[in-house]
C-alpha cells in the first residue's frame, strides 16, 4: 500500500495491543533483517546498511536497561564494531546481541522497537515505524479530526456527535497531553494512536485553549463514530464549490457522486468549479491519480514517480475524465495542502486547466510505501520515491498559486512570472472583491467565485 505523508488523520480506535511475550534470537533477527532489507532495497536514496547498525544501537543508549556503564561501554563497542560490519547478516546478529542484552518481555520489546526507529531515524521526517496499534482494525473512536500545527496536535474539529464534542473538545484546542504521555515531538499517527482503545474506554485529555490560561482536562468515552466523508459540496448559483479533506479509499466515488448531484440539481449548465483543496495533505496516490484524472483530458501527464525500483517509477496519467473541458476550474489551495493534494493542484495548473489562488503549499513531494514487518512487529512507513510534476520540476518545492493570496492585508496579487500576460480584468475585478470582503468571510472563496464570473474573453 502506497500512501504519501498525512498531516491530518482522525483519532479511531484500536485493539490494544497484547503484553509482550517472550521473544527469541530468532524473532528479534528475523525482525530487524526485514528492516534492514526493505530499508536498503526500497528506500528512495542509496544507503549504507552501516548508518543503519550504527543509528539503531545508538538509540538502545538512551534506554532505562542500558543505563548500567557496563551496558552503556557494550553498546559503544557495538558501535565500533558496527562501523565496520560488512552485510546484512553480520549486521543483523550484531543489533540482535544487543537486543538480547535486555530482558525478555517488555524490556526486550522496547529494545526492538528502539532498534527500529533509531534505523528510521536517520533517514528522512517522513519515514518511520508504524505500531501494531495504528495498523489494528479501528472498533471506536474519540472522534476528532487532528493535525499537527507548529509542533502541537491541534484539533481540527470534533465530529458532530462524538465522544469528544460531548466532551466539550473544540476546534483549536491543543491536546498537550494523552493520559499523562506528552503529544509534543509525537508523529501525528503516533500520537493519534494514544487516543485509541476499545469500546467504552475512557482516556484523559489534557487541552490547552487559545486565549485560556489554565490547561483543561476532559476524559471522552471511545465509542463507535463513522469517518466524516472526504468530499462536501456546493452551488453558489451556477458554479459549484467542491471540497476535498484528503484522499482515502472512498474520496473517488464520493467525489464522482457529488459532480453527479451538481449536474442533477442545476437549472442551467454549470458555470464553473471551485476545487477545494485547502488543508489536504494527501492520501492515497491512486486517489490522487484518479481525481486530478476526472478534470484533465485522457492521456495527459500529471505527474511521475522517481524511485530505484520499478514499482516506484512509473509516470501518472488521467483516465476516465468527467468535468467537461469547458467548465473554468479555480484550485484553492494554502500552506497546508500537501503531497496527493499537491500533485492534483500541480497538474491542473502545469496543463493550464485551473487557476490556482492561496499561497504557497507545504511541498511534500514524496511518496511513503507501507511495508509490513514479521511476528506482528507492525510495518515501517519507508520513503520509496519523488515526485514530479508534469512540468518535469520536483513536488517538493512546493507550488506558487498563479494568484497569491495574503488574507491578512487582504491583497491579492498576480505571479511576477505571469503578470504580463495575466488577464487585467480578471485579476481587478478578484482585486475588488478581496480589498471589499467582510469580516469574517471566505476570502479565497470569493475571490475564485470572483474568477469564475469573470466575462469569457476579457
Amino acid at each position: 500500500m502506497r500512501r504519501s505523508l498525512c498531516a491530518v488523520a482522525l483519532a479511531g480506535a484500536v485493539v490494544q495491543a497484547p503484553l509482550a511475550a517472550a521473544m527469541a534470537r530468532q524473532e528479534v533477527e528475523a525482525t530487524i533483517a526485514a528492516a534492514m532489507t526493505q530499508i536498503v532495497d526500497r528506500y528512495v536514496d542509496p544507503l549504507d546498511s552501516r548508518t543503519l547498525v550504527v543509528h539503531g544501537l545508538r538509540e538502545l543508549k538512551a534506554l532505562p536497561g542500558a543505563d548500567e556503564p557496563s551496558h552503556q561501554a557494550a553498546i559503544e563497542r557495538a558501535v565500533l564494531v558496527g562501523h565496520q560490519t560488512q552485510g546484512i547478516t553480520p549486521q543483523t546478529r550484531l543489533l540482535a546481541d544487543e537486543v538480547l542484552r535486555f530482558a525478555d518481555g517488555a524490556s526486550r520489546q522496547t529494545a526492538l522497537s528502539a532498534t527500529l526507529r533509531g534505523m528510521m531515524a536517520g533517514l528522512d521526517a517522513h519515514s518511520r515505524v508504524a505500531t501494531r496499534a495504528e495498523l489494528a482494525p479501528p472498533p471506536a473512536s474519540v472522534g476528532l479530526e487532528l493535525s499537527i500545527r507548529d509542533g502541537a496536535l491541534t484539533v481540527v474539529r470534533p465530529l458532530p456527535g462524538s465522544p469528544g464534542e460531548r466532551a466539550g473538545i473544540q476546534i483549536g484546542d491543543i491536546v498537550t497531553q494523552v493520559d499523562g504521555r506528552a503529544t509534543a515531538g509525537l508523529p501525528l499517527p503516533e500520537a493519534v494512536a494514544l487516543l485509541r482503545g476499545t469500546p467504552g474506554t475512557r482516556t484523559t485529555l489534557t487541552l490547552q485553549r487559545p486565549g485560556t490560561a489554565d490547561t483543561i482536562m476532559v476524559q471522552p468515552v471511545r465509542g463507535p463514530v463513522q469517518a466524516p466523508p472526504t468530499v462536501r459540496w456546493e452551488r453558489d448559483g451556477a458554479v459549484a464549490v467542491i471540497r476535498i479533506s484528503a484522499f482515502d479509499s472512498k474520496t473517488g466515488g464520493q467525489l464522482r457522486d457529488a459532480l453527479d448531484a451538481v449536474s442533477a440539481r442545476a437549472v442551467a449548465p454549470l458555470a464553473g468549479l471551485v476545487l477545494d483543496l485547502r488543508g489536504n495533505v494527501g492520501g492515497l496516490l491512486d486517489v490522487a491519480e484518479h481525481v486530478a484524472g476526472l478534470i484533465l483530458p485522457e492521456g495527459s501527464a500529471i505527474g511521475s514517480l522517481g524511485g530505484r525500483t520499478p514499482a516506484d517509477s512509473r509516470s501518472l496519467r488521467a483516465r476516465d475524465p468527467l468535468v467537461p473541458h469547458d467548465v473554468p476550474v479555480v484550485v484553492l489551495v494554502n500552506h497546508r495542502t500537501g503531497a496527493g493534494a499537491e500533485i492534483v493542484a500541480a497538474a491542473l495548473q502545469d496543463h493550464g486547466r485551473a487557476l490556482l489562488i492561496g499561497t504557497k503549499t507545504m511541498g511534500a513531494g514524496t511518496i511513503q510505501t507501507v511495508l509490513p514487518l514479521p511476528a506482528n512487529q507492525g510495518a515501517l512507513v519507508i520513503t520509496t520515491a519523488r515526485v514530479h510534476r508534469a512540468n518535469g520540476a520536483r513536488l517538493d518545492e512546493g507550488i506558487s498559486p498563479d494568484m497569491l493570496l495574503d488574507n491578512a492585508s487582504r491583497q491579492i496579487t498576480v505571479r511576477a512570472d505571469l503578470a504580463a500576460d495575466f488577464n487585467s480584468t480578471l485579476a481587478q475585478r478578484v482585486r475588488m472583491t478581496v480589498a471589499s470582503a467582510p469580516a469574517g468571510a471566505d476570502v479565497a472563496l470569493l475571490a475564485a467565485l470572483a474568477a469564475l464570473t469573470a466575462v469569457p474573453g476579457d
